[in-house]
C-alpha cells in the first residue's frame, strides 16, 4: 500500500453510516479483546449516529479515503477552556487496512490541522488497544501507569509542541 496514494478529505455527514460502520468494526474486532462484555457494551454504545453527526458538524473531522472507499476517520477539536490546546477524537482505522502505516499518516495529518498548529499542546483520549501506538508517536501518558477511566475506557495522552 502506498501512503502517498491515500485522499484525507473533510468529513461528509453524508458518510456518517459508512465511518460509523469502520467505528463499529474496529471496535467488535480490536478493541474489544482489552475490556469485559459489560464495559465493552456500554463503551460500543456511546458510539451511535447523532454522536457522530455532532463530530462531522463541530470538529474538523477527516476521512481517509483509499482506492475509493472510505478506510479511516478522525478529528481534531479546540479546547475552549484551555487557551491554545486542541484534542483528538474518534481516530479509526479499518481492521483490514492496520499496520499498514495508516494510523500514523493520520496522526501526523491531525497534527497540521489549523486547530493543532496553533496549539501548544495535543491531547488524545486513547483506549487500552491503542495507547502504546501513540506513545511510540510522542505522546505521554498524563498517569503512569496509565488510569483508564470508567467512563469512557480511556486514559489521557499529550503531547507538548516544540517551539
Amino acid at each position: 500500500m502506498e501512503l502517498s496514494k491515500l485522499v484525507y478529505k473533510r468529513a461528509d455527514i453524508q458518510n456518517v453510516d459508512i465511518i460509523l460502520g469502520i467505528i463499529h468494526r474496529c471496535m467488535k474486532e480490536v478493541n474489544y479483546i482489552d475490556y469485559n462484555e459489560n464495559e465493552f457494551e456500554k463503551y460500543l454504545g456511546r458510539f451511535t449516529t447523532n454522536w457522530l453527526k455532532n463530530i462531522i458538524e463541530t470538529k474538523h473531522y477527516y476521512e481517509v479515503w483509499y482506492d475509493n472507499k472510505i478506510i479511516a476517520c478522525g478529528g481534531v477539536s479546540r479546547d475552549y477552556s484551555q487557551e491554545k490546546q486542541s484534542y483528538f477524537t474518534a481516530i479509526f482505522v479499518n481492521p483490514d487496512y492496520r499496520w499498514k502505516g495508516i494510523g500514523r499518516d493520520l496522526v501526523h495529518h491531525l497534527e497540521l490541522d489549523e486547530w493543532c498548529i496553533d496549539s501548544n499542546l495535543i491531547e488524545i483520549p486513547s483506549s487500552k488497544s491503542s495507547h502504546k501506538f501513540y506513545y511510540k508517536l510522542g505522546y505521554e501518558y498524563r498517569t503512569y501507569p496509565p488510569v483508564f477511566n470508567e467512563d469512557d475506557g480511556s486514559t489521557i495522552m499529550y503531547k507538548y509542541k516544540k517551539v
